[in-house]
């Protein structure tokens, strides 16, 4: 090899080079050989990004006091407007191994956050109102896998359908498949020698199957927990209690209860030709506080068809047993553990786009259930608009029974006419832009939860709400 000076004395031999060249080059491919199975695992980044408003209600309080509990004074006699906007971002990542074996899922939520609210909302949002949304990994187990740790869960949308913590396994058997999950919504230590767990757990099996044109699902959970007895109950009241003392008729929020709540269902849907039925049975029996008994049922389907190329027409019903008597220790009310029943069904009874404020996530009304009539159509006006208009009639299954603001008893079911209607247009690719509008024409069932109880209702309830929604 030629050996070379330059002008500054410093000698340059190729030879010596080259051999440096191939040390740089066999480094590097050790280095890539070593690190291959980083590089193995697929990254999927999602989002949703959703920005919403509400440009007019007559009763701001009527949103943000309900929640289907017992709270009153929610609506008033005169009109009152509160212009609100808020936004709800989700981001998510999904960290894949290349085969399929195993992922990991984690997401983050800034939500619910309202403009100029504190925390986050207020002067230079410099809040903490960021959450953990999802946590878990799931993986592959024999011919099935399964979903560990912080994870989306669903039992029935009207039973329990939220985030929840625990462990999922599903597998094919047979021509169908099978679901496994423990889920632990509620957790106490244990620190005595007493070998009562007051922890809330749910065991769930599910068994799902297609016939011809009919999807079938078979599902059980027994929810259980070691908490109070009524004994314990009474020891803290000082006195004999009632149904009235426990907390809302909600699973989740009868934490430290002694429980054992059974539920067993049928649910699935039909779809031959235009036409299709939906449906959701269920029946619950235990006891709670090894005292009153759980006897409550539930019932509901969908049934319509399509007309012409556009058009969808859907009349829904259910019907949420409720409890008539909270002395006799019979708990007759259908509990669910939790729930978002959304507009879809109505826009003033329960989530419309601003779902961080309604006045139910449940399908009833405290222990006094419900009976929910609506008769819908959606058409698809072009590729990429839509509308849909609902009817409903809603009521109590019991009479919601009080005493009004002059010492007069009151009983009442009926909860009103309303009538919505959503416009949805996707404004660009992954973005909608959507309107909705509802008008309950409130009964006399409503008297309950206004300011001044007369035993008639004297207040209609209006609002409107708007989204843009940019996912990917």
């Amino acid at each position: 090899a030629d050996i070379k000076i330059n002008a500054s004395g410093i000698t340059s031999n190729p030879f010596l080079e080259e051999m440096e060249m191939k040390k740089v080059l066999l480094a590097a491919a050790l280095t890539l050989a070593m690190a291959a199975p980083a590089f193995a695992v697929d990254f999927a980044f999602h989002g949703d990004f959703n920005n919403r408003l509400r440009p007019y209600t007559n009763q701001p309080s009527f949103f943000d006091g309900g929640r289907a509990d017992d709270t009153q004074g929610i609506i008033n006699e005169d009109d009152s407007n509160d212009f609100t906007a808020e936004i709800k971002y989700r981001l998510w990542t999904e960290a894949t191994s290349d085969d399929g074996a195993i992922k990991g899922v984690f997401a983050v939520e800034f939500g619910g956050v309202r403009f100029g609210e504190g925390d986050a909302g207020d002067f230079s949002g410099d809040g903490t109102s960021v959450e953990v949304r999802w946590a878990y990994t799931d993986f592959a187990l024999g011919d099935g896998r399964i979903k560990f740790g912080l994870q989306p869960f669903k039992a029935n949308k009207f039973l329990w359908a939220e985030t929840a913590t625990g462990i999922d396994y599903s597998k094919p058997l047979g021509d169908g498949n099978l679901q496994l999950a423990w889920m632990r919504g509620y957790e106490v230590i244990n620190t005595t020698d007493s070998n009562d767990f007051e922890d809330l757990d749910a065991l769930f099996a599910r068994y799902n199957f297609k016939a011809k044109d009919t999807k079938v699902g078979l599902f059980a959970m027994w929810q259980h927990s070691d908490g109070d007895d009524m004994d314990d109950l009474e020891a803290f009241f000082g006195r004999p209690v009632t149904e009235d003392d426990l907390p809302e008729n909600y699973t989740k929020m009868l934490t430290d209860i002694d429980m054992d709540l059974f539920t067993f269902g049928v649910d699935g849907a039909t779809e031959v030709g235009n036409f299709f039925i939906n449906w959701d049975l269920m029946a619950q029996t235990g006891d709670l506080a090894e005292d009153a008994d759980f006897g409550g049922y539930f019932a509901h389907f969908d049934v319509g068809t399509t007309i012409g190329s556009n058009g969808k027409l859907t009349y829904t019903f259910w019907y949420a047993s409720g409890d008539d008597d909270s002395t006799d220790g019979d708990l007759d009310a259908y509990i669910a553990t939790d729930t978002d029943i959304n507009a879809e069904y109505s826009i003033v009874i329960f989530e419309n786009f601003l779902d961080d404020d309604m006045f139910a996530e449940t399908p009833y009304l405290m222990d006094k259930g419900m009976i929910f009539n609506r008769l819908g159509y959606t058409h698809q006006c072009t590729d990429k608009t839509k509308v849909d208009l609902g009817l409903m009639y809603i009521m109590t299954a019991e009479d919601i029974e009080y005493t009004d603001d002059n010492g007069d008893a009151q009983s009442n079911d009926e909860i009103g006419w309303e009538i919505d209607a959503t416009v949805s247009h996707q404004l660009f690719s992954n973005t909608v832009v959507e309107l909705q509008a509802g008008y309950l024409f409130a009964d006399d069932a409503l008297d309950f939860y206004e300011v001044e109880m007369d035993g008639d209702s004297d207040e209609d309830i209006f609002t409107t709400v708007a989204r843009l929604r940019y996912k990917f």
